[in-house]
C-alpha cells in the first residue's frame, strides 16, 4: 500500500494482532468476509439473528476451512470476547423511504455486551455520514470506554457485487476511515490480512460520502439512461448501439444500460441515505430527487406503455413478466422492478404471470402472482421483458405474443416489438 500519510508510525510496523473475529450479518456482506477472514488465519464466529441464516453460513463454512476457524451461531451468548467486531447488516428503507438503521443499533448492542477492551468495532453496513463517528461512537462509549483509548473504532463501507462474477472481498479494493489515527492503524492491521488493497481515508465521513457517491452517481446515470432510451426509441435509434458508440471515448464516459428500473438492496437505497443528511444541512440535491424519482416511477412507464398498446385497458388482459429478480443472475426480489410491475398490472385488472428459474421456490415478494413453468405454451396478450436471465433465449421472446415488451434495448427491430 502507498505510504498516505495518515497511519502513524509506530502503527505502520506493529504487528498484526493475531485472535477472535465476530461478523454480525451473514447475508451477502457479512458472509464472504467471514469466509476470508478465516483463510487468513483468525477464529471467526459469524451471527446472524435469523436461524436460517446461520445455518446457511454454517453449510458455507463446512469444506471451506482455512487456516482459521470458522463457526455461525444465532445465539448472542455464544459470542466470544473477541478482538475484531465487524458490523455487516442490511440499511434498509423503512416504509416511509426513510433510512432504518434498526439493525445496526441491535449490531451496536450486541458489541457493547460483549466488547473487551482494546477490541476493534468496524462499520461495514452502509449508514449516513456521521453515523461512524456518531450513532456508532455514542453506542461504544455509553459504558464509559473512550474511542481511540480503550476500544477503537472505524468504518469499511461494503463494495460487494452479488452474483456470480463478484470479485470477493479480497480483489474489492476496501476504503477506510476513523475518527482517530489509533483506531485506523488498528482496523488497518486488520483489513490489510482480509484484502489486497486497503485505502486509507483522512475520516469515517470521507468513507461514508464516499461509498453513497458511488450508488447515487450510479442511480443518476441509470435513471438518464432510462428516460433516453424511450426518447432513442422515438426517433429510431436503438440505444445500446448509441451506448456502444459513445463507450469507445476512452476519457469522460461509463456506459449505462437501460432496463426496467434499478432494483436491490443499494442503488435505490444508498441514495436515500444522503440526501437524507443533505436535507439536515439545508443542501438537498434537486438533481438526486428526480432521478430517485424517475427509477420509483419506471415500471409506471412501463404499465402505461403496455396498457397504451393494448387498447387502453388492462382489465382481462394476460400479461407475462419473464424475470422478477432485481439483476440478472441473482435470486434476489429486494426492491426488484418486475416486482412492482407485476403487482401493478395485477392491481389493473391483468393476469399478471411471471416466469423466472433465478427466483427460487415461492417467493414472498410475488404472493398473489401465477408463475409459469413453460412461457410457451401460455396465450398471453403481451410478454414483458423484466429481467434478461442469462438462461432467456431472446431470439424467441418476440414469438411469445402479439406484443412485445424490452426495457433493455436488446430485441432485434421487429413489428412485435415495442421499446419503452
Amino acid at each position: 500500500m502507498p505510504d498516505t500519510g495518515l497511519l502513524p508510525d509506530a502503527a505502520r510496523t506493529a504487528p498484526v494482532a493475531a485472535g477472535e473475529v465476530v461478523v454480525i450479518g451473514l447475508g451477502y456482506v457479512g458472509l464472504p468476509i467471514a469466509l476470508e477472514a478465516a483463510a487468513a488465519g483468525f477464529a471467526v464466529t459469524g451471527f446472524d439473528l435469523d436461524p436460517a441464516a446461520a445455518r446457511v453460513a454454517e453449510a458455507a463454512f463446512h469444506g471451506r476451512r482455512g487456516a482459521g476457524r470458522l463457526v455461525a451461531t444465532a445465539d448472542p451468548r455464544g459470542l466470544p470476547r473477541a478482538g475484531t467486531w465487524l458490523i455487516c447488516v442490511p440499511t434498509p428503507l423503512d416504509a416511509a423511504g426513510r433510512p432504518d438503521l434498526s439493525l445496526v443499533t441491535a449490531a451496536l448492542a450486541t458489541c457493547r455486551a460483549g466488547l473487551a477492551r482494546g477490541a476493534l468495532v468496524c462499520l461495514v453496513s452502509t449508514c449516513q455520514p456521521g453515523a461512524t463517528n456518531g450513532m456508532c461512537r455514542a453506542a461504544l462509549e455509553r459504558d464509559g470506554m473512550v474511542v481511540g483509548r480503550d476500544i477503537f473504532l472505524a468504518v469499511s463501507p461494503e463494495r460487494e457485487n452479488p452474483g456470480a462474477t463478484s470479485p470477493g472481498p479480497r480483489a474489492t479494493p476496501r476504503l477506510l476511515g476513523a475518527p482517530d489515527p489509533v483506531s485506523l492503524a488498528r482496523a488497518h492491521a486488520f483489513w490489510a490480512r482480509i484484502a489486497d488493497r486497503v485505502i486509507p481515508v483522512a475520516s469515517a465521513e470521507i468513507a461514508e460520502c464516499a461509498k453513497l457517491l458511488e450508488n447515487t452517481y450510479r442511480l443518476v446515470n441509470i435513471a438518464l439512461i432510462d428516460e433516453l432510451h424511450r426518447g432513442f426509441a422515438a426517433l429510431g435509434v436503438p440505444t445500446r448501439a448509441v451506448v456502444e458508440a459513445a463507450a469507445t471515448k476512452p476519457f469522460g464516459f461509463a456506459p449505462f444500460w437501460p432496463g426496467a428500473g434499478a432494483g436491490g438492496h443499494c442503488i435505490p437505497v444508498d441514495p436515500a441515505f444522503l440526501q437524507m443528511e443533505l436535507a439536515r444541512a439545508g443542501a438537498a440535491s434537486s438533481l438526486l430527487a428526480a432521478a430517485a424519482e424517475a427509477n420509483r416511477d419506471r415500471p409506471a412507464r412501463i404499465l402505461a406503455a403496455v396498457e397504451q398498446a393494448l387498447g387502453g385497458t388492462l382489465a382481462g388482459r394476460r400479461v407475462l413478466v419473464l424475470g422478477v429478480t432485481y439483476k440478472p443472475d441473482v435470486p434476489d426480489l429486494r426492491g426488484a422492478a418486475p416486482a412492482a410491475l407485476l403487482h401493478a398490472l395485477a392491481a389493473r385488472g391483468a393476469e399478471a404471470l411471471w416466469h423466472d428459474p433465478m427466483a427460487g421456490p415461492a417467493p414472498q415478494a410475488l404472493d398473489g402472482l401465477r408463475r409459469v413453468d413453460d412461457p410457451a405454451a401460455e396465450a398471453v396478450d403481451a410478454v414483458i421483458l423484466g429481467t434478461p436471465q442469462r438462461g432467456f433465449d431472446l431470439a424467441r421472446l418476440a414469438g411469445l405474443a402479439p406484443v412485445v415488451f424490452d426495457p433493455f434495448g436488446l430485441l432485434p427491430p421487429d413489428r412485435r416489438v415495442r421499446a419503452v
